[in-house]
């Protein structure tokens, strides 16, 4: 008899989920909750989820309860490892860049553009506290500048967190920053030098685009997977044609594809770079933001020439402008670099940010937020699943909050960003991930931003005007 309650009620269960009642990503009653509201006995209830995962309607997240699975699309629907180009790039400017990112401030257009956290996301109640807090315990001197290597509270902290990607880097080892930008642009000029070359993902982060062509660096593009990341074999093909000055690589969580560096290319890596003298330049900023919780490593944890950068810009708030950097070798000279280029760095920021990673909650918000962007995620991307062509391809990133979406050959990414900002909808194209200008029919959108109505209606907007 117990039998038949259990699946009687996976059965219901599964009707609910199928039928829209409980959508992708979205939390499924505790067990408790469920025992109460079905009358039946909390071991039936686990019999009947764990009946739910072995159908892959619902996955288990530790400390967290059950949450509806989004639908597996086959590998047809999901977007290829980019076509990239296989020689040096002098990089050009983008022109349509300055025009999406005017847009991202604007209330009357959907940010789909802005890969950063709503504004309902950041735990604003708590920052105020803490800084009222500063002020009361420093007074005028939490307004003062900070100079290099930053605030010894912050470096203590951020000392801290990183144990869990396996760096052991004391606070003497790191240095703060405005940003990862900041460390970014600090990593480059303190391993290349004018005319270099730097083996970049394709796509990649724009921002690395624009430091590299500022600084007069060439770019050497490497592919990215939507499964597995940076591609370490396309690596290991062009460094026996060029010798690479330095590697800028998003391990975990990337930005825009999503994926996730298994540990072995985390390890070929790590030889190559030891193997023929190139530093790592590991943009980690998405790296605390997995799906499913857990804390990937570092490549430094693997050897190689690593600088590790991260920041708080995805997971707390980006306004507050406070990055960290882990030179290693190079702390010297990136130090005496951040002191002539810009040493004043923001006092009330960096103690905010101590604070909140010490005694803030900063493991509570991230459970909060991880689950937020898991089902803002699952949820657009069903929408874009729907609204979209059937040719189209979207990613299913394991963490951060951004989809790659990928058309035919034929489609133009740039005049559909020119045609939905008309529609005052944001979004960015492909050529701007791109040193060489491709993925010209890919865009990316993203979901950091509240999820509701408006999305879905722009969602199915942009789905009228991808199928003209």
């Amino acid at each position: 008899m117990e039998s038949t309650r259990y699946e009687m009620l996976a059965n219901r269960l599964a009707e609910l989920i199928r039928g829209g009642t409980f959508a992708p990503g979205d939390r499924m009653p505790s067990v408790r909750q469920s025992s109460h509201e079905h009358r039946v006995s909390i071991s039936t209830v686990m019999e009947a989820y764990r009946r739910l995962e072995d159908t892959g309607l619902i996955e288990a997240r530790p400390r967290s309860g059950y949450y509806v699975k989004a639908p597996v699309l086959s590998e047809a629907r999901i977007p290829t490892t980019a076509a990239h180009a296989r020689k040096p790039i002098h990089i050009e400017r983008a022109s349509l860049f300055e025009a999406v990112m005017d847009t991202v401030a604007d209330p009357r257009v959907v940010p789909f553009a802005a890969a950063a956290p709503d504004d309902s996301i950041i735990p604003k109640a708590k920052l105020a506290s803490i800084s009222n807090a500063l002020f009361r315990k420093h007074g005028g001197a939490a307004l003062r500048y900070t100079l290099p290597p930053g605030r010894r509270e912050l470096r203590v902290a951020v000392s801290k967190r990183l144990l869990g990607a396996g760096i052991k880097a004391s606070p003497d080892e790191i240095l703060t920053t405005h940003g990862a930008t900041e460390a970014l642009l600090l990593a480059l000029r303190a391993t290349t030098k004018r005319g270099d070359l730097v083996a970049v993902e394709a796509p990649t982060y724009f921002g690395i685009l624009h430091l590299l062509r500022d600084l007069g660096l060439r770019a050497i593009e490497i592919p990215v997977s939507p499964h597995a990341g940076f591609v370490v074999e396309a690596l290991e093909t062009a460094l026996k044609k060029h010798r690479v000055a330095a590697c800028v690589v998003q391990p975990n969580f990337h930005n825009p594809i999503g994926g996730l560096m298994p540990v072995e290319a985390k390890q070929r890596l790590a030889a190559l770079s030891e193997r023929h003298g190139f530093a790592i330049v590991e943009d980690d900023v998405y790296g605390e933001l997995g799906h499913d919780g857990i804390r990937h490593p570092s490549i430094s944890l693997y050897g190689g020439h690593v600088i590790h950068i991260g920041a708080i810009s995805k997971t707390l708030a980006p306004g507050l402008r406070v990055g960290w950097i882990v030179p290693g070798p190079h702390f010297a000279e990136i130090k005496r670099l951040k002191s002539i280029q810009c040493p004043w760095n923001a006092t009330l920021s960096e103690l905010m940010v101590a604070e909140f990673l010490e005694a803030g909650g900063y493991d509570r918000h991230l459970r909060r937020i991880r689950q937020l962007y898991a089902v803002q995620c699952a949820r657009m991307r069903q929408a874009v699943v729907s609204s979209f062509p059937d040719t189209c391809r979207v990613n299913q990133p394991l963490g951060g909050f951004v989809l790659w979406i990928e058309m035919p050959a034929a489609f133009d990414a740039e005049d559909f960003a020119v045609r939905a900002m008309a529609e005052n909808v944001s979004l960015v194209p492909g050529p701007v991930f791109s040193a060489s200008g491709g993925l010209r029919n890919c865009f990316r959108l993203s979901c950091g931003f509240a999820f509701g109505e408006r999305t879905l209606d722009a969602v199915a907007l942009l789905g009228k005007l991808a199928a003209r």
